[in-house]
Formats: structure tokens, sequence, C-alpha cells
């Protein structure tokens, strides 16, 4: 193993490479190529679910209640940048302000609450890489299914809560659709009963756990069927697949900003009187602009 890979498991160390990675994805994880794991290493626990519901609260769960069972945790925070000024608050990570001495927890930012960026992706594969265990990545919570973090995770946590108010808008969300286990959170309310039956009636083939982030209430039944389900899928071979659609997902990504990059300048010279006073012309301009795409993505550099 060489130094660079032996030192990912320094902490200050690997901070440092997650930032550069935040702007170079591509650019790290080639010189980190001898590093990547080649085998399913750790176990990586998509969690999801609408706005409020505490997903970052059970993270902070789950990371004490893993790390007291001796794995090393890791946790990946994703939080929708302003689409205004492209600041990120940022804010989840506050919610763990604690952390046992072997976790390690960091916030992402993303451009929109649609996708995992690729920067995630790559981080990914850096802290599998540095030899957790566990790796928790939240998805921003917009009450809306976010169906990428089905191709990044061995694992979907779907969280819910009591007051969320219309029922069937978490039916259409696609959240009952997604999710491996159904996270029934603040059970220390008497309307969480209510919630788990209807949650149960939905979801009959697939475990539901009632539990209370905050006070770490059913935290263990939680992760032991973590554990249980996590085990079917390796002996199905499924994980292994995992890492197969994580990768063609990273490559995805790669492309796809790549082409929204070109793109952006290129949209810079289309005339705006044109489009305003030439509407007959849309057509035409999206020809052109296809045209000169193509030929800059064949001329252009890899990443």
């Amino acid at each position: 193993m060489s130094k660079m890979c032996i030192e990912l498991g320094d902490r200050v160390a690997l901070s440092k490479v997650l930032t550069v990675v935040e702007t170079s994805s591509l650019e790290v994880l080639s010189r980190l190529s001898e590093c990547l794991v080649r085998e399913a290493r750790s176990v990586i626990v998509g969690i999801t679910g609408p706005q409020g519901v505490g997903k970052s609260s059970l993270i902070a769960s789950l990371i004490k209640e893993l790390s007291s069972d001796g794995f090393k945790v890791a946790a990946l925070l994703v939080d929708p940048s302003s689409p205004t000024t492209g600041g990120a608050v940022l804010g989840n990570r506050l919610r763990i302000p604690e952390l046992p001495s072997e976790a390690f927890a960091r916030s992402v930012w993303a451009e929109d609450e649609r996708a995992i960026p690729l920067r995630a992706i790559a981080s990914l594969e850096v802290l599998e890489a540095a030899g957790y265990d566990y790796i928790l990545i939240e998805t921003p919570g917009a009450g809306q299914v976010n169906t990428s973090i089905l191709r990044i995770s061995d694992l979907v946590l779907v969280v819910l809560m009591p007051f969320l108010g219309d029922e069937v808008q978490v039916i259409k969300a696609g959240l009952m659709e997604i999710g491996d286990i159904y996270v029934v959170n603040k059970a220390d309310v008497p309307e969480a009963d209510l919630m788990y039956g209807y949650v149960r009636s939905l979801v009959r083939d697939k475990p539901v756990v009632k539990i209370s982030a905050l006070y770490r209430k059913n935290i263990r039944e939680l992760v032991e069927v973590i554990k249980t389900e996590i085990g079917k899928k390796d002996s199905e071979g499924r994980r292994a697949l995992k890492r197969i659609e994580r990768r063609k997902y990273l490559v995805e990504e790669t492309l796809v900003e790549q082409m929204h990059r070109i793109l952006r300048r290129e949209l810079v010279g289309v005339r705006e009187e044109e489009l305003l006073k030439k509407p007959d012309r849309l057509i035409e301009m999206v020809r052109d602009l296809k045209t000169r795409l193509a030929n800059k993505i064949v001329e252009g550099p890899v990443v």
C-alpha cells in the first residue's frame, strides 16, 4: 500500500483530500486510483425523506450506536446550495456536534435537490478507500423522491414522522417505493403509532422501525435490522452490483458536468435579440448548439 493510501487514515489528511474533491473530483480519484477498493468494503446507507423528519439526528444516533459496536463510521451530508447566491448553509452538520473519536462527518453542497452531485460520489470512493466500515449519506430534504440515492447506496432508509400532513403526498413522492427499511421517527409522540401502522400497511414486505432519534429509542433495533438486510444483499451478491452501478453513475455525472460547462459557455454567444425577436429560429439555434457541443466534447479534455 502506498504512502498516499495510508495517509487517508489520518483525519486531517482525509479532510484535505475531500476539500480538493469538491472542485477536482476526477483528478483526485486519478491520483488515488491504486487506493480505490476492488471489492465492496464499506456498507453505504442512504438516508432520505421529507424535510424536517430528523434525518441528521438519526445519523448522529446511528453513528454512536455503530461506533459502540467497534465500527468506523463516516457520514456525508448533502445540502442544496442557494439557486440565487450559490451558497449553502450546511446546517445538517451543525446537528451532529459531537462525534465518537473514530467517526468522521462532512457536509457536501449540491447544486439542486434532484441528484447526488459528482463531488459526493467521489467522496464516497475516498471514504471507502480510507477504510470506513459504514458510510451514511443524507440526501437533501425536498419532500420529493431522490432516485439517485438508489444508484449509490447498498441500503436505503426512508425516514418519516407523524404530522407530515396529507399522507397521499408521501405516496406521490415515490418514497414508499425506494426504501429497503422504513423508519418512523419521533416515537415519543402518540401519533407515531398511527403513522407506524399506516406505513406498515403500505410496505408489507419491508421492515418498518419506530424510533426516537432525539432520545435514541429503538436505535439498537434499527441497527440490527440494517445488519440483517445487508447480510441478505451480501448473500445474493447485490452489493457488488451496487458498486458497478455507483461507478457507472460517477462516469455519467462526470460527462454531464462537462457538457453543462460547455453548454453554458456556448450559450453566452447566443444573441439575446434573436431569442426575443426571432422565435422561429429557436429550432435552428438548438441544432447549431448541438453541433458545436459535439465538436467541443470530441476536441476537449477528458475532465
